[in-house]
C-alpha cells in the first residue's frame, strides 16, 4: 500500500508527462483575455484536468480532503 506522499509523487509525475504531451498554447496575441478557454480543444483539456482533480473515496480514506472544504 502506498503512502499519501507516494501517491502524490505518482500523481505529479503523471501530470508532468501529460503536460509534456499537450499541444502548444496559442500565441499571446491570439489568446482571448478574460476567458478560461480559447477554443473547444482548450475546453476539453480543462474538463479532463478538472475530472482528475476530483477526490475519490479511496483518497478520502487515505486522509485527503477536498478543497475547498465542504
Amino acid at each position: 500500500m502506498s503512502t499519501p506522499e507516494e501517491k502524490q509523487e505518482l500523481y505529479v509525475a503523471k501530470q508532468i508527462r501529460a503536460a509534456q504531451r499537450a499541444p502548444k498554447h496559442k500565441d499571446i496575441a491570439e489568446a482571448e483575455n478574460g476567458s478560461m478557454v480559447n477554443d473547444m480543444e482548450d475546453l476539453i483539456h480543462l474538463g479532463e484536468d478538472m475530472e482528475e482533480l476530483a477526490i475519490k473515496p479511496e483518497e478520502l480514506d487515505d486522509g485527503f480532503k477536498p478543497d475547498p472544504l465542504e
